[in-house]
């Protein structure tokens, strides 16, 4: 009796050994691991990168992946040197992990494949095949066929330097045989200036604006949104378009000539009925990266022409992320109120000498009371180098360390003008904290209107 009775006690006691043994083990590991990364990122700044093509003009389009018929298609590929994203790491006496590719792609939203591929090609088009370990749909596909997909190839290079690195980049996978056969190579972005690669990034705003669709014509709208968001500390802007007018086209070209904005076309019109949005969030993950990547802002505003994020208590966009950016938030999340087109303008602050008018930030003083929760049809500013999957409304994946910022609603909140109400019968209060900017927006946007229409003595017409 005795006998049995030790024996659950000896089970139990060597269950805590085991499990003490295995505690250890994962600890060793772990540290191990966490040497190897810090190893790795050491090494990794010691390195002399060669751009691989230095001519490259960050022009990207869609272009059609193997057969033509399935409507696969690939955009832009960008180098990130961030390694504490990437789950296997490799550093030995012969190669080391540099970094990864991040791809961004349109395809069916189930695709068959569990194994893709990227095929890697350097300036002397030798080429070697990498196994992905990120392949997958991103979020808010809204029960469309064809969704915005990301793809991340770790990058393993031989330790030498200077460091040879691919200059395109091509998708293969096995149920759409022509892309191995007949691969669609397109160029990898690099920074403009591959010495600012591992620096400090800029502490400058960039904004990301949703995609310009269904031959958009609002030029006023498009002139104050610019300027309102260089008033805010915003330096730099990225347009896609997939159908804008003449006129609109006349002002990215003026804000493009001042080296204010860059703009890509967005030809998705065969995925126009079948991808979410145009392709947003394929969109926004390009913009932000591309922000990060080759421009290196810290900071990208991710919104659309009629959205303005509003600092209630600073000065400015740019006073607010200065003094309450501690180095660790991915994403600072504003909330959403709505203003409406429908209501009565109210011109009062207008001054006399103006030729337009009729802003809509300054004209629009009536906001819902309600302020919608947090991530519903919320905008958010992010920190670029935190971001490895952006939302149309909120960061769905941060690198290590890094967690979302809810923007309390009497600190900021987003200001949505939007032309249809969601319900006309909310709760409208007043709200006058736009009109700070009047007096210099209503200079900036004549200013502009003058210089992009003179023959019209600076009339920018209203959609």
């Amino acid at each position: 009796m005795v006998r049995l009775s030790c024996r659950p006690r000896l089970i139990h006691f060597l269950f805590l050994v085991l499990f003490i043994y295995l505690f250890i083990l994962f600890e060793h590991s772990f540290l191990r691991n966490e040497r190897l990364r810090d190893d790795l990122k050491l090494l990794q700044r010691q390195l002399i990168y060669e751009k691989p093509n230095p001519n490259w003009a960050y022009n990207n389009t869609w272009q059609r992946i193997g057969n033509t018929t399935l409507r696969h298609e690939i955009y832009s590929a960008y180098f990130d040197v961030r390694t504490d994203i990437i789950s296997n790491v490799q550093l030995d006496e012969h190669q080391l992990t540099v970094g990864s590719l991040r791809i961004f792609a349109i395809l069916p939203e189930r695709l068959r494949d569990s194994r893709v591929s990227c095929i890697v090609r350097y300036a002397d088009f030798s080429s070697h095949e990498i196994v992905a370990e990120e392949a997958a749909a991103m979020h808010d596909v809204h029960n469309n066929s064809f969704a915005a997909w990301s793809i991340m190839c770790p990058l393993q290079v031989k330790k030498e330097s200077p460091l040879w690195l691919p200059q395109e980049v091509a998708l293969s996978y096995a149920s759409n045989r022509a892309s191995h056969v007949s691969p669609r190579f397109i160029q990898i972005s690099y920074p403009r200036n591959m010495s600012e690669m591992f620096n400090k990034s800029r502490a400058t705003i960039s904004v990301c604006v949703g995609p310009l669709q269904e031959n958009y014509s609002n030029v006023l709208r498009l002139v104050e949104f610019v300027e309102m968001y260089r008033l805010q500390g915003a330096v730099h802007f990225y347009f896609y378009y997939v159908e804008a007018s003449e006129e609109v086209r006349r002002v990215l070209d003026h804000y493009q000539h001042l080296r204010l904005a860059d703009v890509f076309e967005w030809n998705v019109q065969a995925h126009l009925q079948d991808v979410h949005y145009a392709g947003i969030v394929a969109q926004f993950n390009d913009c932000v990266y591309r922000a990060n990547v080759v421009d290196n802002h810290r900071y990208a505003a991710v919104v659309d022409l009629d959205e303005v994020l509003m600092p209630l208590k600073h000065n400015s966009l740019a006073d607010y992320l200065r003094q309450c950016d501690e180095g660790r938030t991915s994403g600072f999340v504003f909330r959403n109120v709505f203003f409406y087109r429908r209501d009565s303008n109210d011109t009062f602050n207008a001054p006399g000498h103006i030729v337009n008018r009729v802003l809509y930030t300054q004209s629009k003083v009536r906001r819902t009371l309600e302020v919608m929760p947090a991530y519903v049809r919320s905008k958010v500013v992010v920190n670029t180098r935190a971001i490895v999957e952006m939302g149309n409304h909120q960061v769905y994946r941060s690198a290590p360390g890094f967690v979302d910022h809810i923007v309390h609603q009497t600190v900021g909140l987003l200001f949505h003008y939007r032309d249809k109400c969601i319900n006309c019968k909310m709760v409208l209060i007043v709200d006058y904290t736009a009109r700070r900017f009047g007096s210099l927006l209503f200079d900036r946007v004549d200013g502009t209107c003058l210089a992009v229409f003179m023959e019209r003595r600076g009339i920018c017409t209203l959609a």
